[in-house]
């Protein structure tokens, strides 16, 4: 009878054992559900980021030679202008004024020199004969002379004032907008160190560029003829298209950060993109087709020490292995369902996904994070448990 009894004792604390196993254990152990993705394949494409200013391919300052009080001004801004049209107009007067004068200097001139000629002419006549002295013909034709190159110096001078005075008409070089206005009527200008600017005339606004500045950490990607997306402000939810024409060699340093200007060509034949508005340009400097792609925070997951996994050792490149660089390693979920670490070679990024170069097959599905979870977690008392 007792030793039925300690059998029966044995087999209950048996029986609790494997209760509390069974039971207790589930609760107790940490478990972790895996977050993951599919390899998949499909297109790549490297971008760098840059901002710049939209601003007319073609512009021309207007602006004058001459110094004087604006007396018109026939044009404002956003006007359409053709070549040789009157713009604006300076106040002649003085221009006149010194036009008359300079026609009275030219009359003068030309009297001395009708005098000194015929003086020159009767002398060396008297010369001949031997009446007068080599010296006196020799004074005679030095004013002569003298006389005949006042008459060209006054002629010059009234060729400078008649041109001035056509300079007082500001007239536009080319077709195009005004975009600048910088003058009024009844303004004075003064051109006597530099010449003012008055207009500022766009040739065609149907074609912009970009003048987008980028580190010299990114310019060695830059190329001519590569796509460019685009956005402005004024108008978040439309993307524009831009070709990149020219990377110029002249270096900006500000804050001794190194920026290079790009010239990328843009279409403005709806005319939404207007002078001076900033631009978000992202630059096409690379693109693949039909590449194995991976999430690039795969390459981030690393599992817990308390989690096991396995080291892949298959040779997935067909002995080539020496020829290749991993410089990566990423984990997966393998058929049994274990965690198996595998290294593998990556190349091209977009900030989202990686390029696979070798290490992964499609639709391999490869660990982006872990979500942590206990049922202790999700009760109040370990003991507490949910019926289903």
């Amino acid at each position: 009878m007792r030793v039925i009894s300690k059998k029966l004792m044995f087999l209950l604390f048996f029986v609790m054992v494997l209760v509390v196993l069974l039971f207790w254990g589930p609760f107790s152990e940490k478990r972790f559900d895996w977050k993951t993705a599919l390899v998949t394949s499909g297109p790549i494409e490297k971008k760098i980021t840059a901002n710049g200013t939209i601003n007319p391919v073609f512009t021309v300052n207007v602006g004058t030679q001459i110094s004087g009080i604006v007396q018109d001004v026939f044009v404002d801004y956003n006007d359409k202008v053709m070549k040789d049209q009157l713009l604006a107009k300076i106040d002649p007067a003085l221009l006149q004024a010194k036009i008359s004068q300079s026609k009275a200097n030219l009359s003068a001139a030309k009297a001395v020199f009708k005098a000194s000629k015929s003086k020159f002419y009767r002398q060396k006549q008297l010369e001949k004969k031997g009446f007068i002295s080599k010296g006196s013909i020799e004074i005679s034709e030095k004013e002569f002379e003298e006389a005949g190159a006042r008459v060209v110096q006054a002629k010059a001078q009234l060729d400078r004032e008649v041109k001035n005075l056509l300079y007082s008409q500001i007239i536009s070089p080319i077709d195009g907008v005004i975009i600048e206005r910088a003058v009024d009527v009844g303004q004075t200008v003064a051109a006597s160190f530099q010449t003012p600017t008055l207009f500022k005339i766009a040739r065609d606004l149907n074609e912009m560029q970009i003048e987008a500045l980028v580190s010299e950490a990114d310019i060695g990607n830059i190329k001519s003829g590569q796509s460019v997306k685009f956005q402005v402000d004024a108008y978040p939810k439309k993307f524009f298209k831009g070709v990149v024409n020219l990377v110029r060699l002249e270096p900006e340093v500000e804050q001794n950060v190194v920026s290079y200007k790009v010239i990328v060509d843009v279409e403005n034949a709806e005319g939404f993109l207007l002078p001076g508005m900033t631009a978000q340009a992202l630059i096409t400097v690379e693109r693949k087709e039909n590449v194995l792609l991976i999430p690039l925070s795969s390459l981030r997951f690393r599992p817990p020490e308390s989690i096991s996994y396995i080291e892949s050792s298959k040779d997935l490149n067909d002995g080539k292995n020496s020829e290749i660089s991993f410089n990566d390693s990423i984990f997966k979920i393998a058929k049994n369902g274990k965690i198996e670490k595998l290294k593998i070679s990556t190349g091209l990024s977009d900030g989202k996904l990686i390029e696979v170069f070798y290490g992964l097959k499609e639709f391999d599905e490869v660990i982006i994070r872990r979500k942590s979870s206990s049922n202790s977690e999700k009760s109040n008392s370990g003991f507490r448990f949910k019926l289903k």
